[in-house]
């Protein structure tokens, strides 16, 4: 897809450490049909935006203070589509057990973001 297409992908942004979401959010400003609609620091934060926010597409550190990745989603009654993003690859297994979309690894490769946003798009246009 390109980026004039028109549909948008509504993100929020999951992660403890305000670089790690800096980060994301300059990635992800690269696409055009992307716009991150919340940012939240802890699965706290994220329920209560996800409660509040249409979304389309989460992007989720696992290891948080006070609750991981994994914690959230079992937290909540619907489930938007989710990518992994986490600097320990011991969990990228059981991140794809999890029916997550994807898992990136940090730090974020640009190409295989946009891997990733491609599969969420063909998955929110269906």
């Amino acid at each position: 897809m390109k980026d004039n297409q028109k549909k948008e992908i509504r993100v929020l942004i999951v992660d403890d450490e305000r670089l790690a979401r800096a980060n994301m959010k300059g990635l992800l400003e690269e696409h055009g049909y992307v716009r991150v609609v919340g940012e939240a620091r802890n699965i706290t934060e994220a329920e209560k935006i996800l409660g509040e926010l249409p979304v389309d597409l989460v992007f989720l550190d696992i290891q948080m203070p006070g609750g991981s990745g994994f914690d959230l989603l079992k937290r909540l009654e619907y489930r938007p589509n989710v990518i992994f993003v986490t600097a320990h690859d011991q969990y990228v297994t059981r991140a794809s057990e999890s029916q997550a979309l994807d898992c990136l690894l940090k730090p974020v490769d640009p190409d295989r973001l946009g891997e990733s946003l491609q599969k969420a798009l063909l998955l929110i246009e269906k």
